[in-house]
């Protein structure tokens, strides 16, 4: 608390502040190379008397550029009083009728998270608050401080709620860059659900893909978790065309069952029959897995039921190729209704419309799935968190595990060569007993 601020730190001629060269070395890699004996200046006894401490002055020498987009930090020159020695004060900016800057403020943010004072960012507007945090992780980068301001800005992030998953929703890919800069998992596992829920959209984008073609890796993870999403929609689509509800294949317990017994449904073989009619036309018109929603608003009619599809219009279509009584055409679409909700608890089970995502879909709903199920071993830096590596009960834990594997491998295989035995003893008697009473 008593240490000499020994650093003077020049954002411009009105942004002048003084701070301890230990707490900015210890926190910015580009500052800790600044900050070294050989450029500290050389001050003399008299200087040192009447109470001159600061050996160092950084100065922001240029604004951000396109190449530059933290502006450019240098040293200046100290004579032996421990004033400048070219006797400027520092830039001067002019924003008479300009948009003003917020360079400076970004700078004495993260010049302050280094004493442990949290970082604010626009908590009105999501894209000004994004805009921000862009410009800070700039700035952090060239620093070499990124760890340091990461876990505020993005707490900062988080305070906007919806807004900001919105935010995520709308643009995946200008915010995967930014959870990749600060390492945030909630962030970048949002980005992840809504690119591969989205994938053959986002993937007739020349400008998106361009963007992803930069980090192949976060692209080789989306398209697997896409896939994922293909084979579940698959899984669905299977499950619902195979499906005969109640006991429509064991309409009797007597076996083997006759014509009679099935003709009794005629009625339910009918309304299932119509259903994997329009079904079947749905998935040849690609609108199923195949779709560029990937079978969103497919599988979302199915889990609705009811009147989300086959309304009365499309049931007059298949009554005027199969024309029935008033009665049983009531009939028919009765069991069409059962039917429907039967299919849709297998979609319910298949739990193709649940949402992993944080974005609220009841509130503000998305024209694609959000089913994905992210794993946390896929983060890209999860390997080098904590660098924790297997340790003595972790291996032992494994081996047993593999010992029990194998043993129940074995013990199945054993089972099954009795099996066979047994069944080739059996052969071989009765097919002596009838070797036996042809002969005789």
């Amino acid at each position: 608390m008593n240490q000499a601020e020994d650093v003077e730190f020049v954002l411009a001629h009105n942004r002048v502040y003084k701070f301890h060269s230990g707490t900015l070395a210890r926190n910015s890699l580009r500052l800790a190379n600044m900050l070294t004996e050989p450029l500290a200046a050389k001050l003399s006894n008299n200087a040192k008397n009447v109470g001159v401490k600061v050996r160092w002055m950084i100065e922001l020498k240029a604004m951000p550029t396109h190449d530059y987009p933290a502006g450019r930090l240098g040293l200046a020159e100290l004579n032996p009083t421990g004033e400048r020695a070219d006797g400027r004060t520092g830039l001067i900016i002019n924003e008479n009728g300009r948009v003003p800057t917020k360079i400076f403020d970004h700078y004495e943010a993260i010049l302050y998270a280094f004493y442990n004072k949290e970082i604010r960012i626009c908590d009105t507007d999501i894209l000004a608050a994004l805009a921000e945090a862009i410009d800070m992780i700039g700035i952090a980068k060239y620093l070499g401080c990124v760890t340091i301001i990461s876990k505020p800005v993005e707490v900062a992030l988080m305070k906007h709620g919806q807004a900001l998953f919105r935010s995520v929703q709308s643009m995946p890919v200008g915010w995967v860059e930014m959870a990749l800069d600060i390492r945030s998992e909630t962030i970048f596992r949002e980005c992840v659900i809504h690119l591969a829920g989205n994938w053959k959209k986002v993937r007739a984008e020349p400008g998106i893909m361009g963007r992803l073609k930069e980090d192949p890796a976060v692209r080789h993870l989306v398209e697997r978790y896409h896939r994922r999403l293909v084979a579940k929609g698959k899984m669905l689509e299977t499950s619902v065309m195979s499906i005969y509800p109640g006991d429509l294949a064991t309409p009797s317990k007597d076996l083997p069952i006759k014509r009679e017994e099935y003709s009794k449904d005629i009625l339910v073989w009918m309304a299932l029959t119509f259903f994997r009619h329009w079904l079947g036309q749905r998935i040849i018109s690609q609108k199923g897995y195949h779709a560029d929603d990937g079978g969103y608003e497919l599988y979302k009619q199915l889990g609705t039921a009811g009147e989300a599809y086959m309304d009365k219009h499309v049931m007059y279509q298949f009554h005027a190729k199969f024309p029935m009584t008033k009665k049983a055409m009531n009939v028919l679409e009765n069991h069409l209704l059962e039917i429907k909700e039967c299919i849709k608890g297998v979609v319910d089970k298949h739990c193709i419309l649940a949402s992993t995502c944080m974005l609220d879909i009841k509130k503000y709903p998305v024209p694609y799935l959000t089913c994905v199920e992210f794993e946390q071993a896929d983060l890209p830096w999860a390997g080098a968190k904590r660098g924790r590596r297997p340790g003595g009960n972790d291996i032992a834990r494994e081996n047993l595990e593999a010992a029990r594997r194998m043993q129940a491998r074995q013990e199945k295989e054993e089972g099954l060569e009795l099996d066979e035995d047994e069944e080739l003893d059996e052969y071989e008697e009765g097919g002596g007993e009838e070797k036996r009473a042809r002969y005789e």
